[in-house]
């Protein structure tokens, strides 16, 4: 059973959020691949209207540019922001064609049933309108990570629905037009070792764990192989699974 989105952020909201603001560059990579397919309808329309969901703490805003108009919406009190509405992920809080483009990183594995999501999504948006996802693929080392290490020390356990070739299947194609779909490198970077293992000790809110625990979980897991120099950037390997689609307009059929 997975656990629910706003519930399981509701309990880990305050320490992911204070991890993000430690730490703002870990995930750099992350954000930059999930705004890089918005790249052209950007340059046509600089006020295109983008939504962030989850949105966490709005992380995703200052990857933008400063012309869009941002609108972020996340279902878990736990992060202490405003963007916190008594909905769900399978209830947005936008008008209908409301939105230009709808960017989702790294929360739909919370959620077990994405049809519901895709749904309101598609409501959502203008016809023409884009999907961004991206988040962990099934079978992946990182999904392994996450369910495995990351369960066993986070008091509350983990168990991810992720994404992968039959998510894509769902995305029904008269709704749906597919562009994308693959993995994508988005390695966490840090200045240290030190640096890695306080950002996931408080990303994940691990418990009970020393700096070699995650340094060998991570080595385990993702191959990961710091270098000596200490001067140089730490990158601790992830990839992650991207769709990419637009609304199709009512009238048009797959050929």
């Amino acid at each position: 059973m997975i656990a629910d989105y706003a519930e399981i952020f509701r309990h880990r909201g305050g320490s992911y959020h204070r991890a993000m603001l430690t730490v703002p560059h870990a995930r750099m990579r992350e954000f930059q691949r999930a705004v890089e397919p918005l790249a052209a309808d950007l340059a046509a329309n600089p006020m295109l209207r983008v939504a962030d969901v989850p949105a966490g703490g709005e992380y995703l805003q200052y990857f933008l540019p400063n012309s869009i108009i941002y609108q972020g919406f996340d279902p878990s009190s736990g992060f202490n922001s405003d963007l916190y509405e008594s909905c769900g992920l399978a209830d947005l809080p936008f008008a209908d064609q409301s939105i230009d483009a709808l960017v989702s990183l790294a929360g739909l594995h919370h959620c077990s049933d994405k049809r519901p999501f895709l749904n309101a999504s598609h409501r959502a948006l203008v016809p023409r309108g884009m999907l961004s996802i991206l988040d962990v693929r099934a079978g992946s080392s990182e999904a392994q990570f996450l369910d495995e290490f990351v369960g066993e020390y986070n008091g509350m356990g983990h168990e991810g629905d992720y994404l992968g070739p039959e998510f894509v299947l769902q995305c029904d194609t008269q709704h749906w037009e597919i562009l994308s779909a693959g993995m994508v490198d988005c390695h966490w970077q840090f200045v240290s070792k030190t640096e890695l293992c306080d950002f996931c000790r408080g990303l994940f809110r691990l418990q009970r764990v020393s700096n070699t625990m995650i340094l060998d979980a991570v080595a385990r897991y993702l191959n990961f192989r710091a270098s000596t120099d200490s001067h140089e950037t730490v990158l601790m390997p992830w990839r992650l699974y991207r769709v990419v689609a637009r609304k199709r307009f009512p009238s048009q059929r797959e050929h």
